[in-house]
């Protein structure tokens, strides 16, 4: 077995179960049996907030050499311990903070911990919004993801990882954090090293308008913001070239203007209520057909065309069953949320 799968199989003995198809996932009431995969299969998928975060943190524990992260929001005291005990057991332990948006604020506490514990922290350039969430352990094993490790907001937010074992992803994720790490220049991010599963910002609004606009039959979306302009007249045209739309966000008035539009193309827009108690869409996916891009990606032209962030492209010829869950929970999540006010359905 795998580290990974050994990992995995840890977790699920703790109850940490990974979410699965003929489980499934339901908010506020986990209801998976098994494992998405055979653990030893190059991706794994977890999803939030059913299954907890603490396959993550086990992953962290289960490295023997070394520990990569790069985290747009870390304040969960059990990944700060994870990090800190990986570096008292002598592993070499690397960690980005982002600085620049809500960083300083909600990442400091972590930053001084980590440092004071001797890891190896520093901060991203503060004119760079860093929105990665990822940990590479071992130089084998990569989990890219939605969710930040905020503690606060497992409970009610909608959020997955994929973690990977494929060669060529892991090698990219840690040679980018490699650059990150050691060249951080002012105002952009470095180049990233490419990867044909890997979509990298800056510059990733050509890989989602292609998605987009390639669709023939499906195009499901679930994304914190819809603001950019381009995506949205893309969505529009496909949309009113047949393809069967639907969006699933939290209500903000701050993207109304984008479901009005969508809407009157004939994209099937839900929104989720905006409660403290309430599931929380903060996942963000673009589910075209039988392709998922899954990962930090927001829909609005800072997060495509500025940040640092990081998705996986997955179909159904590399992750089946990561694309059926995902689809499993996309259609839950729809049938909860209630129409916009502007679509008819």
């Amino acid at each position: 077995m795998t580290t990974f799968g050994a990992t995995l199989a840890r977790a699920l003995a703790a109850g940490a179960a990974i979410c699965t198809l003929t489980g499934g996932c339901a908010f506020g009431h986990p209801t998976m049996t098994s494992r998405s995969a055979d653990p030893a299969a190059p991706y794994q998928l977890i999803q939030e907030p059913d299954d907890g975060y603490e396959p993550i943190l086990n992953l962290i524990r289960s490295a023997r050499h070394s520990v990569q992260m790069t985290m747009y929001q870390l304040s969960d005291p059990d990944a700060v311990d994870a990090l800190v005990d990986a570096r008292r057991r002598g592993l070499d332990v690397k960690v980005i903070l982002d600085a620049a948006y809500h960083g300083q604020t909600v990442n400091t506490d972590a930053y001084g911990q980590l440092r004071d514990a001797g890891v190896d922290v520093i901060w991203a350039p503060n004119d760079v919004i860093y929105h990665q969430k990822s940990v590479t352990v071992d130089d084998t094993t990569s989990a890219v993801g939605t969710g930040n490790l905020t503690a606060r907001y497992y409970a009610t937010s909608r959020d997955a990882y994929v973690v990977t074992t494929n060669p060529a992803d892991v090698a990219a994720i840690s040679a980018t954090f490699t650059t990150d790490f050691t060249s951080p220049p002012a105002g952009r991010p470095p180049e990233a090293t490419p990867s044909p599963r890997l979509v990298w910002s800056p510059d990733a609004r050509a890989v989602f308008l292609q998605r987009i606009t390639s669709a023939t039959q499906t195009l499901d979306i679930t994304s914190e913001e819809l603001k950019d302009r381009a995506i949205v007249a893309a969505i529009d045209q496909s949309a009113r070239r047949g393809v069967a739309c639907r969006i699933v966000l939290t209500e903000n008035p701050a993207w109304a203007r984008s479901v009005a539009e969508v809407s009157a193309a004939g994209c099937s827009v839900h929104l989720m209520p905006d409660t403290p108690t309430g599931l929380y869409m903060h996942e963000k996916i673009l589910l075209t057909d039988d392709n998922l891009i899954i990962g930090s990606h927001n829909l609005s032209t800072t997060s495509l065309l500025e940040n640092r962030e990081l998705s996986l492209q997955l179909d159904t010829t590399t992750a089946p069953d990561i694309i059926a869950a995902v689809r499993a929970t996309f259609d839950r999540d729809y049938r909860q949320a209630p129409p916009a006010q502007s679509s008819t359905r």
